[in-house]
């Protein structure tokens, strides 16, 4: 794949590519990205893990509340889940309310947006004892609905551009080939979106900064808010506020890969073979959310989250001896949830809605 992207970069007159160009080239080109492979990717044969395949208490516990929410806010149970991974999500989900809420399973309608065929395939093995399920390859065959839109882990991969301030000047940071490798280059920021983004986030960065720029996320949250008439977006996500971005611990950025459940700072080596993820930019999501008619309720992290939509109920009577059991291993992946410090502890959840009028309750009163 390293080849395939020489390739590109040298079909430019200027024999340079974007980051967002790179990335969108390794993760999503068809067949060869890494996306897009027949590579495991989650999992302990794959490269990393998310906080949904951990436990199904995940699912459940998002489960309880959008059942909450569909009840109290008399929302169609209709719910989209863009990015489904290995369908364990979707399977922890459809399998608690069908189990607690089989009048609303009954008429409930499911759909998975995702664009790589080779977890099309997971999700449809999955979730083949379940018949109200769509699989959908792009948010554009989605229809217009009224219900709840949500995902985990989504717009962490979506391609980003990185700047840099050097010298009082901001610069793009490009890729290149140098002696048949990949290598940066600066170029001085002409990029009017990047500008118009920095300048509407109020970012100013300090010398010598890295920051990544999601022009891809801006860009998707619209298609998705287009698509939701009335209702909730969930997102689930690592990230960080503006504020937190100019702390001195993110001065080198985000931008990472992960190989075989190993943090890779250089994103060049690789290519095509290992995820490409950034942390994500609340405050923007807040902010064009805005503009694209979602209403902002609330930001949790993930922790919060959970306990307030009451993950503490799926803990399990275990007096059994053994550690290992399969009670005992579920109890340990709840704490793990919920502990301080905790996986948890990196994940935020952002709550948006949409022609809802008054809102008084997001979570089950206890």
């Amino acid at each position: 794949m390293e080849n395939n992207t020489i390739e590109l970069i040298r079909q430019k007159p200027d024999r340079k590519i974007t980051y967002s160009e790179y990335i969108n080239s390794l993760l999503y080109t068809a067949d060869t990205g890494y996306y897009m492979n027949n590579k495991e990717k989650i999992g302990k044969q794959g490269d990393f893990y998310t906080t949904s395949n951990l436990s199904d208490a995940f699912g459940c516990t998002l489960a309880r509340w959008l059942l909450h929410v569909i009840h109290e806010y008399s929302i169609p149970p209709v719910l989209c889940e863009i990015g489904g991974g290995t369908g364990r999500l979707a399977q922890s989900i459809l399998t608690y309310i069908k189990n607690n809420d089989p009048a609303i399973y009954n008429i409930l309608q499911y759909s998975i947006v995702d664009i790589s065929p080779f977890q099309r395939q997971k999700q449809i093995a999955a979730l083949s004892g379940f018949d109200n399920v769509l699989f959908i390859e792009t948010l554009a065959s989605l229809p217009v609905m009224r219900g709840i839109i949500f995902s985990n882990e989504l717009f962490d991969a979506l391609p980003v551009h990185v700047i840099e301030e050097k010298q009082g000047m901001l610069f793009e940071v490009m890729i290149t080939e140098k002696e048949g490798k990949l290598a940066e280059v600066f170029e001085p920021l002409e990029n009017l979106e990047i500008l118009r983004f920095l300048q509407q986030q109020n970012i100013s960065l300090n010398e010598g900064q890295r920051f990544e720029v999601p022009l891809e996320m801006v860009s998707y949250l619209e298609s998705i808010a287009g698509h939701l008439q009335e209702g909730f977006l969930v997102t689930i996500d690592y990230g960080y506020t503006n504020n937190q971005w100019m702390e001195a611990a993110h001065k080198k950025g985000s931008l990472r890969g992960y190989f075989n459940h190993q943090m890779i700072e250089n994103v060049l080596l690789y290519p095509a073979q290992m995820d490409i993820t950034s942390h994500i930019h609340f405050d923007a999501l807040t902010h064009y959310g805005a503009e694209f008619g979602l209403k902002s309720e609330e930001l949790l992290g993930q922790q919060e989250f959970l306990l307030q939509a009451g993950i503490l109920e799926e803990l399990r009577d275990h007096s059994g001896a053994d550690p290992f059991s399969e009670t005992a291993k579920r109890n340990r992946a709840i704490r793990d949830l919920v502990v301080p410090g905790g996986i948890s502890s990196y994940f935020r959840v952002l709550l948006q809605s949409r022609g809802i009028s008054e809102i008084d309750s997001l979570f089950p009163k206890k």
